[in-house]
């Protein structure tokens, strides 16, 4: 139950991430079928849901502890949560063959070397140096990680049993990239047929629009289809690394593999992080209704330049623009249609209703 924390810049703040259920212990029970569809919202909270069908060989019942680890979040509040309740997990449900189950928490050695042994927080430490990891007391310089653990035993009938399973966690952030959300899927491997043989990722624009990129490697065996909604998407690269970029609007992409053996995890990154740090890219190459980006306006100013007018006009057109509206002025039209992520919709009023709290702030300039 290998859980590593991501890897990010000291001004960043990473939450954690979200993962596979996984047998504490080895099983023979396998993974026939899963479902995982990612909620991707406006609220900075990845909303997550996970159908699995899982098969038990035996002729009899068969019970396990079964759950999953959650890493400790860094650059954030440095809070230590002894109860094992991770601050930024939310709403954690799990239902199996029509039944709720009941789960627990602990706070663990990282990996369960032991199986599921809590820790005594009697011999051990954690201070705001070490963060995402404890300390023996009176050891200063052995540090051991740990993760927040969500645990709970499972009874398998013979055959075929569904498990549902529901939680939301806090998006990553930082500079360069308005929210990332990410996945852990390798664990998968550990149920007895070290795969899963029917897999399918839906990632979904819930009631909003959302652009953004993943590993173009890590699902490059089959291809990403729009199942629902308004979206598009290609293959970019971003310092010679090869990514797939997104486009949605009120919908969703699907990706479905059979005998699926993940050797690489799941990332998902806002696109601005391409567009940033490139000279070439226009102002409002990436807009997201969830977070705002700095748009370099002093206050009380009555005179803009030819450029920073136009910045103003962009910007306050931009809500609209995310929503598919279809410009009539030459300028603006030409403008919103050199964007990538642009997705003109004719059937779309100007309708403020949904618009966010970022949507307003950029309509006041």
């Amino acid at each position: 139950m290998l859980f590593a924390a991501t890897a990010s810049a000291n001004d960043a703040a990473y939450f954690t991430s979200g993962n596979q259920l996984i047998p504490v212990k080895e099983t023979d029970i396998s993974i026939r079928k899963e479902i995982l569809t990612i909620g991707l919202q406006d609220d900075g909270k990845a909303d997550i849901t996970v159908y699995y069908e899982f098969f038990n060989p035996g002729t009899t019942d068969k019970t396990i502890l079964m759950g999953f680890e959650a890493d400790p979040s860094y650059n954030d509040d440095y809070e230590f949560h002894a109860d094992g309740v991770h601050p930024h997990i939310f709403d954690f449900t799990v239902e199996m063959n029509g039944e709720k189950l009941s789960y627990k928490n602990a706070v663990c050695l990282e990996g369960l070397p032991d199986g599921l042994q809590p820790l005594d927080m009697n011999k051990y430490e954690i201070t705001e140096e070490t963060v995402t990891s404890v300390r023996p007391v009176g050891n200063d310089t052995l540090f051991i990680p740990f993760a927040y653990v969500y645990y709970f035993e499972a009874t398998f009938k013979p055959g075929i049993n569904k498990i549902q399973h529901t939680y939301k966690y806090t998006e990553s952030n930082g500079v360069g990239f308005s929210y990332q959300i990410d996945y852990k899927l390798s664990p998968a491997t550990r149920w007895a047929n070290h795969q899963i043989d029917d897999f399918t990722l839906v990632i979904r624009a819930n009631n909003t629009a959302k652009h953004f990129f993943l590993d173009e490697q890590a699902f490059n065996m089959a291809p990403w289809v729009l199942s629902e909604g308004e979206g598009k998407q290609r293959v970019t690269n971003n310092y010679d690394e090869s990514l797939r970029e997104f486009s949605l609007r009120n919908g969703a992409f699907t990706w479905h593999k059979t005998n699926f053996c993940p050797s690489r995890e799941l990332t998902i990154t806002s696109a601005d992080e391409i567009y940033l740090f490139n000279d070439n890219a226009p102002f409002g190459s990436f807009y997201d209704r969830g977070s705002s980006l700095e748009l370099y306006y002093g206050e009380g100013r009555t005179k803009y330049t030819m450029e920073e007018s136009l910045r103003r006009r962009v910007a306050h057109n931009l809500p609209y623009a995310h929503r598919g509206h279809v410009f009539k002025d030459p300028v603006l039209n030409a403008y919103f249609r050199a964007l990538w992520w642009y997705m003109p919709n004719p059937y779309y009023k100007d309708d403020q209703s949904d618009f966010t709290d970022v949507d307003r702030q950029y309509l006041s300039y």
